[in-house]
């Protein structure tokens, strides 16, 4: 309705948002500053897929339930050296390249249009490539891609053929930039040896996913960005947006003032 003046987004993402419908009743959207999330979701990807290769979950349920003896099953793999890709190097994108840099391996982007300076990636010493090479290549693979037409599942029955046979793949990023009947037949087949999803297509997850019942599969419900630190700077920013909504001012990162008429 054309009374409601303002949809302050706790959070980065705007894609539950119809922003030229917003635009049409004079409500402006705001979304929070990109540097609020960027280490809490980037630690997290990281979290998450360690948690994956050295199958935490699994193993921590077996010994809760008195099987301490099944823990030979529960080999991982070390991170140290090993070769990693990050898939989307924008604000949150470049701070896991440079999170992975730590472990001493290569680190390979893909992403057509970076949002980050050409020296970063002499600094950091992170190689540009294209989708293919990335895959081929790379032992841990993070998503951090944007949704839209060109991403949408991206990782698909096609790409994922060019995977690094046991590679793993992280993305707390978009559910719909993996097909997950993909995820599942790579996993099966051993082409994928884990997938770890803070985001998925469709949420919340139903009981039944079987994404759920897949040990080599890590699901969380959309909490890479809960942390103190985060959630308070994004109710720091929703306050703001009310205040200069009030003030006759524009919020920080308002959306539809760009869009066309």
């Amino acid at each position: 309705k054309d009374e409601l003046l303002l949809i302050s987004r706790h959070g980065i993402g705007f894609n539950n948002v119809d922003l030229h419908a917003a635009k049409k009743h004079g409500t402006q959207v705001a979304i929070v500053p990109q540097k609020v999330e960027r280490n809490s979701v980037a630690e997290n990807e990281l979290a998450n897929l360690m948690a994956l290769v050295r199958q935490v979950v699994p193993s921590s349920e077996r010994e809760r339930a008195g099987r301490y003896e099944d823990r030979a099953q529960f080999m991982g793999n070390q991170f140290s050296g090993k070769t990693f890709g990050v898939i989307g190097c924008g604000n949150i994108g470049s701070r896991v390249a440079e999170l992975f840099s730590i472990f001493g391996g290569p680190v390979l982007v893909n992403d057509p249009h970076p949002a980050t300076e050409p020296e970063w990636f002499t600094n950091n010493n992170v190689e540009r490539v294209d989708l293919e090479t990335l895959l081929k290549r790379c032992d841990y693979i993070s998503l951090n891609a944007s949704l839209d037409d060109t991403s949408l599942h991206m990782i698909n029955s096609k790409t994922i053929k060019n995977l690094k046979k046991g590679a793993y793949i992280c993305n707390n990023a978009r559910g719909a930039l993996v097909e997950e009947d993909a995820i599942l037949d790579a996993i099966k087949s051993g082409q994928l040896s884990g997938y770890a999803a803070d985001a998925m297509e469709v949420e919340p997850v139903k009981a039944d996913h079987p994404f759920l019942k897949n040990d080599r599969i890590l699901v969380t419900p959309h909490t890479s960005a809960y942390t103190y630190e985060c959630l308070h700077g994004m109710g720091e920013k929703c306050v703001s947006d009310v205040k200069a909504i009030v003030a006759g001012k524009r919020p920080v990162r308002e959306l539809t003032h760009a869009l066309d008429d």
